[in-house]
C-alpha cells in the first residue's frame, strides 16, 4: 500500500502502479473504474504504462500511434467504466468507454484490474483517472499481485470480478442481445480468474496472518461499509478507536448518519475515541482555525456515556495538494484495521442509504501484538496513513465544510445521455464498408439530433430516423474512413450537449492508421526480418515519407546503396525468403490472446499483408503464383510454442490453416496456362501445406 510521494515509507506514485514488472509476461487486458475521467490520460499515461510503450504522444508522432495500434490490438479488451456523468471525450476505439448508468446514485468506486500473460493485478484507489486524480491530489491507493507462488488473498480478487460484473448491468438501459464492449469485458473477466486460479491463497488464518486483506465493496442491495468492517471484526471486544480521513461530509445542515453510526462500530461501554483528520487553516488576525468539516460531526458524540472523546487532527499537506484520499483506521484488543479506497465518510459513499454510491475499498487487518514482527508490520501500516498533526487547543474551533461539490455527488447541471439512447456500435460489411448500428431502449427526446465527435455536421437527426420507419434497432451507413469515437447528442430543450461512446463490433474492423495501411513489400520485409519493435523498424520509411511530404529527396551519398537492386529476381527472392522464415518464427512464438493471432495474421504488418504486397508488386502472374506458394509451405511449417496462459497450438495451426486455404484461392486466380511444371509444383506444394 502507498500514497503518492517518492522516497519515503508508505508512499509511491500510482503511475508506476500500471507499469508491470519485467516478469509479468505479454498484456491480456484491462478493466478500470472511475467517476471523473480523462480519456487522454487513460489512454497517453496509464494504458501507455501497462503496455510498456517505448514512444510518447507528445513527442514521437507517427511512431506512436504506430506503436499504440500495435499493442492494443493485440489485447483481449482494455476497457474504462465511468459513471455516466463523466464519460464522455474523443479516443482511440482500440479501448472500450462504457458509461456506467445509475439513478439516484453513482458510479464512485475506483478499481483497476491489469492482466499480464503472468501477473494479475489489482488497484484499488480515492483517485479518478485524471491528470489531478494521478498527479495534483493527495491520495492513497492498496495493490495486490496475483502470479505463481504469490499468497495474494484470492477472495478479494473473486470479489472484484463479482462487483466488475455487477456494474456491467448498468451499462445498457435497454435489452441489447449483442453488446460487443460488455462481451469483451467478460471474456477479460473470465479469463482473469481461470488465469488466476491458482495464484494465490484461499481466506487466510485470521490468529496466524500478520495481515489479513478484505474487500469491501458497498452500492445498491449491498451491506454498508461499517456494517462489514462491524461484523469482520475478529474478536468479541469491539475496537475502541477510530480514526476517520475524508475530505467531504454529509451537508452541515443534515443529520449525520455516518457520525451516529461509526460510534455503533465502538465499543459500547468503557473508553471510546473517534478522531475526525480533516484540512484545516488559521485564521489570519484572530486566536480561530478553520477546520473543513461539519459541526454535526462533534455533535453526534453520544450523551450521558463517560469516557468517549471527538478529536480533531489537522492533516499535513502541501497547499498545492488537494485532500482527495479516504480512510477508516480501527483500533482495538489485540487488533487494528486500515480500510482505504473510494468511500468519503458520507452517507452515500458508505453505503447507509437504499441508493447507495458503487464503491470500491480494501481493508487491511494486522494483530497487535507484543513481537517484534508484528511491530514492524503496525508501523509500516501507520506508515500509509495520512500525516497528521495536533490542534492548538488554544484556537477557536470554526467550522467550514468544502465548498466544492462533493467528489461522490452527480451535479446536478451535468447533462446525461437519455436512457431511450442505449448503444452504438460501429461495423463494417463484407465489402469493407462502414455502417454504424444505433439501438434505442424507447422513443428519443424530440428534436434529437447526432453529431460525430466534437463535429457540428449532424449525422442523424428525428427527422431523418422517422422517414427510416423509426426503427429501434437502425442501420447508418458510415460515410468516412475513420469511424467517431462518439456522438455529441442534443435534443429540443436540452440545455446542452451528453455524450454517447462508440464502440467497435470486432477489434479487425478498425482500418490501421494512414502509416501502415498498404505498405510496400520493401518495407514488410524489413519489419518481419528486424529483431527491433514495429515502430523503430519502420523509422527509416516514416522518415523517407515526411520528406517526401515535404518536398524533399534525400540524397543517398554511400555508392553501393545508390544501385537498386530491388529488380533483381535472385536478390527479390532472396529477401522474400528471409521474410518468409521471420514470419514463419513469428508465427511460432507464444500466443496469449486470439486478437494477438489475428495481428500476426491479418494485421497490417502480418503474413495477409505481405501476401497483397506479393500480389501488388509489378511481377509475372508465373512469379506472384511461386512465391503464394512459398508463402503457404512457409505457414504450413508453422510449430506454435505452447506456453501457460497462451493459446493452444491446436488453435494457432486452425487460423493458419485458413490462411493457406485463402492463399490457394488467389493462387488458383493467375494465369499459369503453359507452364504444366509451375502448376503440377504449385498443386503439391498446397496438398502438403494442406495435410
Amino acid at each position: 500500500m502507498a500514497r503518492k510521494k517518492p522516497g519515503k515509507a508508505g508512499y509511491g506514485k500510482l503511475l508506476d502502479a500500471w507499469t508491470p514488472p519485467d516478469h509479468a509476461g505479454d498484456p491480456i487486458g484491462c478493466v478500470a473504474t472511475s467517476f471523473t475521467f480523462s480519456p487522454v490520460f487513460f489512454e497517453e499515461e496509464c494504458l501507455s504504462r501497462f503496455l510498456r510503450l517505448q514512444t510518447d504522444a507528445t513527442e514521437d508522432g507517427a511512431a506512436y500511434l504506430i506503436e499504440r495500434e500495435e499493442k492494443l490490438a493485440q489485447v483481449r479488451c482494455a476497457v474504462a467504466l465511468v459513471d455516466q456523468h463523466h464519460c464522455r471525450g474523443i479516443r482511440s476505439l482500440r479501448w472500450d468507454l462504457v458509461p456506467i448508468r445509475l439513478h439516484g446514485s453513482i458510479l464512485h468506486a475506483k478499481v483497476s484490474l491489469l492482466c499480464w500473460s503472468r501477473l494479475v493485478r489489482v488497484i484499488v484507489a480515492s483517485a479518478n483517472i485524471t491528470e489531478d486524480g494521478y498527479r495534483r491530489n493527495l491520495e492513497v491507493f492498496g495493490v495486490l499481485d496475483y502470479r505463481p507462488g504469490s499468497t495474494a488473498p484470492l477472495g478479494v480478487l473473486r470479489e472484484l470480478v463479482s462487483f466488475l460484473r455487477e456494474l456491467l448491468d448498468y451499462a445498457h438501459t435497454g435489452d441489447a442481445t449483442d453488446a460487443p464492449a460488455l462481451r469483451r469485458c467478460e471474456s477479460l473477466l473470465a479469463g482473469v480468474l481461470e488465469a488466476a486460479k491458482d495464484w494465490g491463497n484461499e481466506e487466510g488464518n485470521p490468529s496466524t496472518d500478520q495481515v489479513r486483506v478484505q474487500a469491501v465493496f458497498s452500492g445498491p442491495k449491498r451491506r454498508s461499509v461499517l456494517a462489514t468492517l462491524s461484523e469482520s471484526w475478529p474478536v468479541d471486544s469491539p475496537p475502541h478507536r477510530a480514526r476517520i480521513v475524508s475530505p467531504f461530509f454529509d451537508p452541515p445542515d443534515a443529520l449525520n448518519r455516518p457520525a451516529q453510526e461509526i460510534w455503533k462500530v465502538l465499543k459500547m461501554r468503557g473508553e471510546a475515541t473517534v478522531c475526525y483528520h480533516v484540512t484545516a487553516e488559521e485564521i489570519a488576525g484572530e486566536k480561530a482555525i478553520l477546520l473543513h468539516a461539519p459541526r454535526s460531526l462533534a455533535e453526534a458524540e453520544p450523551t450521558g456515556r463517560s469516557g468517549v472523546a471527538t478529536k480533531f487532527f489537522r492533516v499535513v499537506t502541501e497547499a498545492h495538494r488537494p485532500l482527495h484520499a479516504k480512510g477508516i483506521w480501527l483500533e482495538g484488543k489485540g487488533w487494528a484495521c486500515y480500510t482505504i479506497g473510494s468511500s468519503n465518510f458520507t452517507t452515500r459513499g458508505l453505503g447507509l442509504v437504499e441508493k447507495a454510491n458503487f464503491e470500491a475499498n480494501l481493508a487491511y487487518w494486522i494483530r497487535v501484538r507484543d513481537s517484534k514482527a508484528d511491530r514492524e508490520v503496525y508501523r509500516a501500516l501507520r506508515a500509509g496513513f495520512i500525516p497528521y498533526q495536533d490542534i492548538d487547543p488554544e484556537l477557536e474551533t470554526r467550522w467550514q465544510p468544502r465548498t466544492d461539490i462533493a467528489d461522490d455527488e452527480a451535479d446536478a447541471d451535468c447533462i446525461t445521455l437519455p436512457a431511450a439512447f442505449d448503444q452504438a456500435v460501429f461495423d463494417v460489411d463484407e465489402c469493407g464498408c462502414g455502417f454504424v448500428i444505433l439501438t434505442f431502449a424507447a422513443t428519443p427526446p424530440s428534436g434529437w439530433t447526432l453529431c460525430p465527435d466534437e463535429e457540428e455536421e449532424v449525422f442523424l437527426d428525428e427527422a431523418t430516423w422517422q422517414a427510416q420507419g423509426a426503427k429501434l434497432t437502425t442501420r447508418v451507413s458510415w460515410p468516412g474512413h475513420r469511424p467517431p469515437s462518439g456522438f455529441t447528442v442534443r435534443w429540443h430543450n436540452s440545455g446542452g450537449a451528453a455524450w454517447w461512446p462508440v464502440v467497435v463490433a470486432r477489434a479487425e474492423v478498425l482500418p490501421p492508421p494512414a502509416e501502415l495501411r498498404d505498405l510496400p513489400l520493401e518495407v514488410l520485409i524489413d519489419v518481419l526480418t528486424s529483431a527491433r519493435p514495429l515502430h523503430q523498424a519502420m523509422q527509416g520509411w516514416l522518415r523517407r515519407q515526411k520528406d517526401k511530404e515535404g518536398g524533399m529527396a534525400r540524397v543517398e551519398l554511400d555508392p553501393h546503396r545508390r544501385v537498386d537492386t530491388s529488380a533483381f529476381l535472385l536478390q527479390r527472392t532472396r529477401r522474400v525468403s528471409w521474410a518468409l522464415r521471420a514470419l514463419r518464427e513469428r508465427l511460432s512464438r507464444p500466443v496469449p490472446t486470439a486478437e494477438c493471432l489475428q495481428w500476426r495474421l491479418w494485421g497490417p504488418v502480418g503474413a495477409k499483408a505481405l501476401a497483397k504486397a506479393l500480389l501488388r508488386e509489378k511481377r509475372s502472374d508465373q512469379e506472384k503464383a511461386f512465391l503464394l506458394t512459398e508463402l503457404a509451405l512457409e505457414l504450413s511449417r508453422v510449430q506454435p510454442r505452447r506456453e501457460p496462459g497462451c493459446l493452444e497450438p491446436e488453435t494457432v495451426k486452425q487460423e493458419v490453416r485458413r490462411l493457406i486455404e485463402e492463399l490457394q484461392h488467389e493462387v488458383r486466380a493467375t494465369s499459369l496456362q503453359g507452364l504444366p511444371d509451375l502448376q503440377a509444383y504449385i498443386d503439391e506444394a498446397f496438398r502438403e501445406a494442406l495435410a
